[in-house]
Formats: C-alpha cells, sequence, structure tokens
C-alpha cells in the first residue's frame, strides 16, 4: 500500500500475538493495575492479544507516544481498553469527548457527545472546562454555554438546578472560565435575543456549547454533520493521562489524519507546541 502511495517513512509494526512483551512486562503491568478489577495474570495476557489493549500499553509503559485507533472496532471497545490500560490522568474529574464543529466559516466545540451519558454537576462542570482547554489550544478564546430547554431557570416548574449548580462550580475549577447558563440554544448563538439579558457574562455567539446529556448533543453534532453539512473534528478526547484519539468505523482518511495530527500535537505538549498555536493560530 505505502508503495502503491509513494509514500516513503520509516516505521514499525508489531504483532501482540507474539511480541515477547506480552507476556513479560505488559502482563505483569496490567496484571498489577487491574488485579483488583478480578483481572488474573492469565487474563492480562489474554487481554493483551488484542491491539487496542497491546497499543495502549504500549503508550502506558513509554514505547509509543500515543493512541489512534477505532477504524475496525465499535467506540467503546477501543474505549474501554485506553481506560483500563492508561486511565485518566490525576487532575482530571472525569474523562470527555468534544467535536469541533466548522460551520458558516465559524468554528464552535460541542461537548460531552461520546462518554458521559448523564453527567451529574461536578462532571458537567468539568465538561466545560475541559472543552474549553481544547478550544484555547486551537487559538479559539472559549464563550461556554451551557445549554437547556430554558433560560435562566425561566421554567420555575421544572428547574435546571443541575446546570445551574454546574456554572458555579466550573468557575470555581477556573476562575478565568467565560460561562454562563442554563440557556436555550438561540440564546446562545444571536445577539439579539441576549439583548433581552444583559445580565449575561459574555455577549455575541458562544463558541463552547456545553449540552446537559450524552442523548442531546450526540443528537444535535448528527444533525448539524447531516442537514447544516458541517464538518466535524473529533470526538477529541480530554482527560487522558497519556495522548489517546479515538475514530470510527465510518471515518474516511481526512477524519483520519486530522485525528492523528491532533493526537501527534497532543504528545509534543512538552514542547509547547499548542501553546504555540494558540499564540499563532495563523500558523495552522
Amino acid at each position: 500500500m505505502m508503495e502503491e502511495m509513494h509514500f516513503n517513512f520509516d516505521y514499525e509494526c508489531y504483532d501482540p500475538r507474539f511480541d515477547e512483551r506480552r507476556k513479560g512486562a505488559y502482563t505483569d503491568a496490567l496484571f498489577e493495575r487491574r488485579k483488583r478489577k478480578g483481572v488474573t495474570r492469565v487474563d492480562a495476557a489474554r487481554l493483551l492479544k488484542s491491539r487496542p489493549y497491546f497499543a495502549s500499553q504500549m503508550v502506558e509503559a513509554g514505547d509509543a507516544d500515543g493512541f489512534v485507533g477505532g477504524v475496525s472496532r465499535n467506540y467503546s471497545d477501543v474505549l474501554r481498553p485506553v481506560l483500563e490500560t492508561i486511565g485518566a490522568s490525576d487532575d482530571a474529574h472525569c474523562l470527555i469527548g468534544c467535536y469541533m464543529v466548522t460551520i458558516k466559516g465559524k468554528i464552535l466545540f460541542l461537548a460531552d457527545a461520546t462518554v458521559n451519558v448523564y453527567p451529574d454537576s461536578r462532571t458537567l462542570a468539568e465538561i466545560a472546562v475541559q472543552t474549553a482547554k481544547v478550544a484555547r489550544r486551537f487559538g479559539v478564546d472559549p464563550k461556554v454555554a451551557m445549554l437547556s430547554f430554558s433560560n435562566f431557570g425561566s421554567t420555575r416548574a421544572q428547574r435546571s438546578d443541575r446546570i445551574e449548580e454546574a456554572v458555579e462550580m466550573a468557575r470555581i475549577l477556573d476562575p478565568t472560565l467565560v460561562i454562563d447558563g442554563p440557556m436555550q440554544a438561540d440564546t446562545a448563538l444571536d445577539s439579539n435575543v441576549q439583548k433581552e439579558y444583559p445580565f449575561m457574562e459574555f455577549t455575541g455567539p458562544a463558541n463552547v456549547l456545553v449540552l446537559p446529556n450524552l442523548a442531546s448533543a450526540n443528537i444535535v453534532y448528527k444533525m448539524l454533520e447531516q442537514l447544516a453539512d458541517a464538518e466535524m473534528t473529533g470526538p477529541i478526547l480530554e482527560g487522558m493521562k497519556h495522548p489517546v484519539q479515538l475514530v470510527a468505523r465510518q471515518d474516511g482518511v481526512r477524519h483520519i489524519v486530522n485525528m492523528a495530527a491532533i493526537c501527534v500535537a497532543d504528545s509534543m505538549r512538552k514542547d509547547s507546541y499548542w501553546e504555540t498555536l494558540a499564540n499563532n493560530p495563523s500558523d495552522s
């Protein structure tokens, strides 16, 4: 395939079934990590025959800088191995998945459409903070809208206490964060509607939209993709201890390359790659 496409670069391939690390150091490490989760040493060796487990352990062991996977498997079947082998970073309350949406010449970030099914207030706050971090890496100054069915608790019979609490928690987690809600989608995006709420923390369209649960976020991003011809990049995972980005079975070459590039950039954080990009967005 590489010869057909005239590619010429160095690479190495590993077969987990025959790699000597599988029954040695990798099995020891996975067993030590999962032994209190019902995994025996034999189980660990068996799991590491799977490419997602083996590749995840390569990253955890420092033998690889990042993980990109999912082309031939269900999303959850790849997410589970990286969580069990690599896990979340120490400063992350949870893992989140957001989409970068390019639509009508604008960039939005939408979360969480892949990981947290029905997040509580603390998790919603973390989703807002983590998604804002992703936006900053792409040179976007985040304005976060926590979306709901009502504006600032206008429907008294069904108040959005969970979202109101999340806004306050997010401000504590990141005092620099520009965030407000709960609000309806048109309030978040339409400056004319915002005139009715002069107390809002931001003016102009929000560029980070946090949905109240996975179902609503998943529905929104798929509708934008199908009806508005929006270009979706993601889900961009944030909160992992090491660089991990997953793709879906139906993703094309362009999307896989984009996610691989994001994973590479994540692995270069120590060299301040993202900080350079944020300061010079035209370089992207």
